[in-house]
């Protein structure tokens, strides 16, 4: 490819060649209960609206083999919320002393006792264990349906969808027999209904381009960092995902860039992932990280998209403990998890038997991550502050995604970059999009209420009700100021014409997880440890750089996001702002104590 194929030209903003109609029809990637978080400019995909109508197909055969994950309770669940929080607290004196996952399986994971009776009542039921996670919170069971009906007291019926797709559901929500009653929180997989899959086409528009690894560079300030040698080295990335990727595409992106970067390693979780229809969310996110921190190691933990997948994926990255930093690009509305009579008749499906127990599942990995030592960044999403829309079209609520509301996770939002004639940062705005309904995911969380660290200017506005407020911080993720990528998911397109510029918030988080791995290596290089869990951190730094000084975020203060304005310090459109790399990684790092 030639070299100068990659580089962007805007004007205005605006990517040449881009149509209205097919930026459009880029934004909608997902019809299910979760959607990926990138959008592609110059996609076309189904039309938003579309209805995926159900059709009862009968009652699932009662022999068929079903594979279930058992939720238990852990151990003394306010003491692991104030060790959470006393870990993240720069002021506290156990502030970065991170835990080992055998002395979190000890204190917080599922007691013995506690799993040998939950165990008891599972066999007893006909239903075999295959095997537990780490800290024995998760137990992976199969049995037949007809057992797993009796034990929980529910009827699984088979569906069809007007697409063409089969699941399986239950007829209303489970319940938790007495002998499991205060050591089991839920049950997960009594349903196989997912959407997780991009819809788009690809067709690129001629001569379209994005940011290049060294325009982001310029741009948010990583040069002195990789001057320094600070490239990543001796990090590990881990990710979340529910398609699969081209390591053929990641070494012509790097080949192009000339980037020198360690292979992808991949773990499968369960039975796996699908192959990408159109667009690979995979390949985005690798991609982005090897822009900004390329000799970070990339483990793939490809997995399901319904609800149980995700959980044993997440829970599984934490326990194999071999990455600091976690990335998410994936999201669902809350609304609809916590009461599916409110969704569409497919998402009822999907949310019938989990939601709740999928909030509480998601709780204790997230809160495990983060006494071990990780960082977790999410996606916000890509509807704007209408966090249900990207599920449902005609769902025009002001709503956040789970799990970027999450209070032990850090919600990345996005932006508009504009860059000068040199490359360097000019300004950003608040990504929103009113012709596309499209915008860096914000608001108010249904679940979670505000945790204590989140205060500073401007984060107590108009808006707030008590609530999680989100993001935390953002990126560069409007479509038409995007980033380039190499992709071949398209079995339409062949060598240059696989590249594209792709926006959306699941890029702007792996953004973030490469500037973490930089903070840590730069971290290990002075005999400090990870960043850990940035949110109190971030928020501390926030309200000192209000007061002047060198600023460690771009105040984003023009645009929005479809409801919410960008405004001076805090805000439900951009957080605190965009990274200036080298004064943040400084920042982070000011507080950390040494090993």
């Amino acid at each position: 490819m030639v070299r100068d194929a990659c580089r962007p030209h805007r004007l205005g903003g605006a990517v040449a060649g881009l149509t209205l109609l097919g930026l459009m029809a880029a934004l909608v990637l997902g019809s299910g209960p979760f959607a990926l978080g990138g959008t592609r400019a110059t996609g076309r995909s189904s039309p938003a609206g579309v209805v995926t109508r159900i059709i009862p197909v009968g009652a699932t055969n009662p022999a068929r083999t079903l594979a279930i994950t058992v939720v238990l309770a852990g151990q003394a669940p306010d003491a692991l919320r104030d060790t959470v929080a006393a870990l993240a607290n720069p002021t506290s004196p156990e502030y970065h002393h991170f835990l080992t996952p055998a002395q979190f399986a000890q204190r917080f994971g599922a007691p013995a006792a506690a799993t040998t009776q939950v165990t008891n009542t599972l066999r007893a039921a006909g239903l075999r264990v295959l095997d537990r996670s780490a800290d024995g919170l998760l137990l992976r069971v199969q049995g037949t349906v007809g057992a797993v009906e009796r034990l929980f007291g529910v009827a699984i019926e088979d569906y069809r969808t007007s697409a063409g797709g089969r699941f399986y559901s239950t007829v209303g929500a489970p319940r938790i027999p007495a002998a499991l009653r205060g050591l089991v929180t839920g049950v997960l997989g009594l349903e196989s209904y997912s959407a997780a899959r991009p819809a788009s086409i690809r067709h690129f528009a001629a001569g379209s381009t994005g940011y290049s690894p060294t325009e982001l560079a310029n741009a948010y300030d990583f040069g002195p960092l990789k001057s320094a040698g600070i490239d990543g080295s001796g990090q590990t990335v881990a990710f979340a995902e529910i398609d699969t990727f081209k390591q053929a595409d990641i070494n012509t992106y790097d080949h192009a860039f000339g980037i020198s970067a360690p292979d992808v390693q991949v773990v499968q979780v369960g039975g796996g992932a699908s192959p990408a229809d159109k667009v690979s969310e995979t390949t985005l996110d690798i991609e982005v990280v090897h822009a900004i921190a390329p000799r970070t190691q990339v483990i793939a933990y490809e997995g399901g998209g319904d609800t149980q997948s995700l959980v044993q994926t997440f829970s599984q990255i934490v326990s194999d403990h071999k990455a600091s930093i976690m990335s998410i690009s994936l999201g669902l509305c809350e609304k609809f998890a916590l009461d599916p009579s409110q969704a569409p008749q497919d998402l009822q499906s999907a949310f019938t038997s989990s939601g709740q127990t999928f909030f509480s599942a998601l709780d204790q990995t997230f809160q495990q991550a983060d006494a071990l030592g990780m960082s977790i960044l999410v996606s916000s999403g890509d509807t704007g502050a209408y966090g249900c829309n990207q599920f449902d079209a005609s769902n025009h609520d002001v709503t956040a995604s789970a799990p970027a509301t999450s209070p032990y996770v850090t919600a990345v939002g996005g932006t508009a970059l504009f860059t000068g004639a040199n490359g360097s940062y000019d300004h950003e705005d608040g990504w929103e999009g009113a012709l596309e309904g499209a915008g860096g995911g914000g608001g108010v969380s249904l679940v979670y209420p505000v945790p204590s660290w989140q205060s500073g200017p401007g984060v107590s506005n108009q808006f707030s009700n008590g609530k999680r407020q989100v993001p935390d911080v953002s990126a560069d993720a409007d479509p038409l100021t995007g980033y380039a990528i190499y992709d071949s998911t398209d079995t339409g397109c062949s060598g240059d014409q696989c590249w594209g510029v792709v926006g959306g918030t699941s890029a702007s988080a792996p953004l973030w997880a490469g500037l973490i791995a930089l903070a840590n290596q730069k971290g290990v290089a002075s005999g400090k440890g990870p960043a850990g869990f940035l949110n109190p951190l971030l928020y501390q730094i926030g309200t000192a750089a209000s007061g002047g000084g060198s600023a460690p975020f771009h105040d984003v203060t023009g645009g929005g996001n479809l409801y919410y304005p960008a405004t001076r310090g805090w805000d439900f459109s951009t957080g605190w702002g965009t990274p200036d790399a080298s004064v943040l990684v400084q920042s982070l790092l000011a507080t950390e104590p040494s090993k």
